[in-house]
C-alpha cells in the first residue's frame, strides 16, 4: 500500500477510509440515540404534542440546510488546499473567514425564523400554534452553524476525531436536555412542553461547540506542515481576505444548493403521488396509506447505506483536494477508485437483500408487509444514493463542486417525469413512485460518475468494481432467500427469528464469497478500523 510524504507525512494514503469509518460510527450513534429518545418523548408529548414539534422541526431543518451544508465543505476544501501547499496560516484564515460566514448566516436565520414565525406556522404549515415551537428551536441556528465551520476546519486537517465526537455529544445532551425540559413544562401546558423540546437543540448545540472550541483552541489543532515548510510558507504570499471569501462563496453557495434540491426531491412526490395515485383509480385514504409506505417505510430503508456514504463524501473532500495539490501521480485516481469500490461493495448487497427480504423486514420493523412491494421497487436507490453521496465529494475535491448541483436539479426532473406518468398506471400505482425516486437517483448519480470518470480515468475495472461485487451479492441473496424459507416451512419458526436468520446468513455468505471471488484486496482489508491492524500483522502473500 503506498505511502506519502505530506503534510502529515508518514500517514497512509487510505487515511481518509477511517476518517470516514469514524464519521459513519457517530452518525449511526446519533441516529440510534435520536431514535430511541422518540420513544419516551412520544409518550410524554402524545401525538398531537410531537405534530407540533415536527411542524416546526421541517422549518428548522430547511434553515440549517441553507445556512451549514456549503459552510462544512467550504472550510474543509480551502484548509485541505491551504495545507498541502505548506500554508498554516493560510489554514487559520479560512478558519476565520468560515466563522464569519457562520456567524452572520446563523444570524440572518435566527432572525428571519423568529420574526417570521407566526407567518410561516400559519402559510406553510397550516397551525398557528407552532409558531412558539419556531421561536424557540431558531436560536440554535448560530452554534450550530459555526459548529459547520469548525467541523469543516478538523475535517480539512483530515482529523475526523472531533466532528464525530462533537455529533454524538450535541445527541446526548440534547436528548438528556429534551427528557428533563418536557418533564418540567408538561404542567405549565402542551405548548410550553414542545417548546422545551425544541429549546434542547439550543443546549445540545452549545455543548457541542464548546467542546470543539475547547479543542480547537489547544496547540494541536494548529495545521502543522514541519519546521523547513512553515519556514518556506511564511514567504509565501497568502490570500488576502478579498480573494479567500470569494473562494469561500465561490465552494458554498453551489454546494448549499445542490443541498437543498434533497428536500425539493421529497417534496416533489408529496405534491404528485396522491392525486396521480387517484388517477389511477385509488380512493384518496388509500393514497395517503400507499405514499406512507413508500416515503414512510421503503423510502428511509433505501436511504440507510447514505449514512456510511455521505461520511466517505466527507472524507474524500480534504483527501482528493490534498492529492490534486501535492500528491504523487495517479494518487486522485487511486483514491477515487478506492472510494468507489467501497461504496459499491456495501451499497450493493444492501439493495440485494432488501429486495428478497422486502416483505419480512417490513413485517418486522413496521408490522406491514405489504409495504415491501414498494420497497422491492426503490431498493436500486440504495447503490444510486450511495454513489451520488460519494461521488459528491470527490467532485467537491477536484473543485467541481457546481457539478453535483446540476445533476440534482437534472435527478429532480427525471423524479417528477417518471412520478407523474408512471404513478397514474393502475398496474404500477405506487410503484411508479417508487420508480420515479429510482430514474431521479440514476440520472444525478450518472451525472456525477461520468464527470468523475472522465477526469479522474477512475472506475474503468469493471470487473473488480461491479462484477465481482454482484456475483457475490447474487450469492448473498440466493443463500438469504433459502435461509428464510427453511427457519419458516422447515423449522415452522415465526418472522422475526428468520429474518434476523436471513439477516445473519446474507451478511457472512456475502463476504465469504467476495472473498472467494478475489473481490476484495489485502490492502482494502488494511483499511478497515480493528481488521486492518489485525490483516497488517499477519504475513503478506509472496
Amino acid at each position: 500500500m503506498e505511502r506519502r510524504n505530506g503534510p502529515r507525512g508518514g500517514r497512509s494514503s487510505y487515511t481518509f477510509v477511517q476518517g470516514a469509518a469514524l464519521l459513519a460510527a457517530a452518525s449511526l450513534a446519533s441516529r440510534l440515540i435520536g431514535g430511541l429518545a422518540r420513544i419516551p418523548l412520544t409518550r410524554l408529548l402524545g401525538g398531537e404534542g410531537m405534530g407540533l414539534f415536527q411542524m416546526a422541526y421541517v422549518i428548522y431543518t430547511l434553515a440549517i440546510t441553507f445556512a451549514t451544508s456549503g459552510v462544512t465543505i467550504a472550510t474543509s476544501r480551502l484548509v485541505a488546499d491551504s495545507v498541502a501547499r505548506s500554508r498554516p496560516r493560510e489554514a487559520l484564515a479560512c478558519l476565520r473567514t468560515a466563522l464569519a460566514v457562520a456567524v452572520i448566516s446563523g444570524a440572518g436565520f435566527w432572525l428571519v425564523l423568529d420574526r417570521w414565525a407566526l407567518l410561516l406556522a400559519r402559510s406553510l404549515l397550516g397551525e398557528a400554534r407552532a409558531a412558539s415551537v419556531i421561536r424557540a428551536i431558531a436560536p440554535s441556528v448560530i452554534p450550530v452553524s459555526i459548529i459547520a465551520a469548525v467541523k469543516g476546519y478538523f475535517q480539512g486537517l483530515q482529523r475526523m476525531a472531533a466532528p464525530a465526537t462533537a455529533q454524538v455529544v450535541e445527541q446526548l445532551v440534547r436528548v438528556t436536555a429534551m427528557m428533563w425540559l418536557v418533564s418540567s413544562l408538561r404542567a405549565e401546558g402542551l405548548e410550553h412542553a414542545v417548546g422545551g423540546a425544541a429549546w434542547a437543540n439550543m443546549v445540545g448545540a452549545t455543548a457541542a461547540l464548546v467542546m470543539l472550541l475547547a479543542l480547537l483552541a489547544h496547540p494541536s489543532a494548529r495545521p502543522g506542515v514541519g519546521r523547513e515548510r512553515s519556514r518556506r510558507s511564511r514567504r509565501q504570499a497568502a490570500l488576502g481576505p478579498g480573494r479567500l471569501l470569494g473562494r469561500f462563496t465561490g465552494i458554498a453557495v453551489p454546494v448549499a444548493a445542490g443541498a437543498a434540491l434533497f428536500p425539493l426531491t421529497d417534496a416533489v412526490q408529496t405534491f404528485l403521488v396522491p392525486g396521480r395515485l387517484q388517477a389511477a383509480g385509488v380512493d384518496p385514504r388509500q393514497a395517503t396509506n400507499l405514499y406512507g409506505q413508500l416515503h414512510g417505510m421503503a423510502y428511509p430503508l433505501a436511504g440507510l447505506p447514505a449514512i456510511a456514504a455521505s461520511a466517505l463524501a466527507a472524507a474524500l473532500v480534504p483527501a482528493i483536494t490534498e492529492a490534486v495539490v501535492c500528491g504523487p501521480a495517479g494518487q486522485v485516481s487511486r483514491r477515487t477508485e478506492a472510494a468507489l469500490r467501497l461504496t459499491v461493495m456495501f451499497s450493493l448487497p444492501a439493495a440485494a437483500g432488501l429486495v428478497v427480504l422486502a416483505r419480512p423486514i417490513n413485517e418486522l420493523l413496521f408490522g406491514i408487509p405489504e409495504a415491501g412491494v414498494p420497497l422491492v421497487y426503490v431498493s436500486a436507490a440504495c447503490v444510486l444514493i450511495a454513489l451520488q453521496q460519494t461521488t459528491a465529494g470527490v467532485l467537491q475535491g477536484l473543485g467541481r463542486v457546481s457539478v453535483p448541483a446540476y445533476g440534482l436539479l437534472a435527478g429532480l426532473v427525471a423524479n417528477a417525469a417518471v412520478t407523474y406518468f408512471l404513478t397514474a398506471v393502475p398496474a404500477l400505482n405506487i410503484s411508479g413512485a417508487a420508480l420515479g425516486i429510482v430514474a431521479g437517483f440514476l440520472v444525478a448519480a450518472g451525472v456525477n460518475l461520468a464527470v468523475v470518470v472522465g477526469v479522474t480515468g477512475a472506475g474503468r475495472d469493471v470487473r473488480g468494481l461491479v462484477v465481482k461485487p454482484a456475483a457475490a451479492a447474487a450469492v448473498m441473496a440466493v443463500c438469504a432467500s433459502a435461509v428464510y424459507e427453511l427457519v419458516t416451512c422447515g423449522l415452522g419458526a415465526g418472522n422475526t427469528p428468520a429474518t434476523l436468520a436471513a439477516v445473519g446468513t446474507g451478511v457472512v455468505s456475502y463476504a465469504a464469497a467476495l472473498f472467494l471471488l478475489g473481490g476484495v484486496r489485502r490492502e482494502e482489508l488494511e483499511m478497515v478500523p480493528v481488521l486492518g491492524r489485525l490483516v497488517r500483522r499477519g504475513p503478506r502473500p509472496r
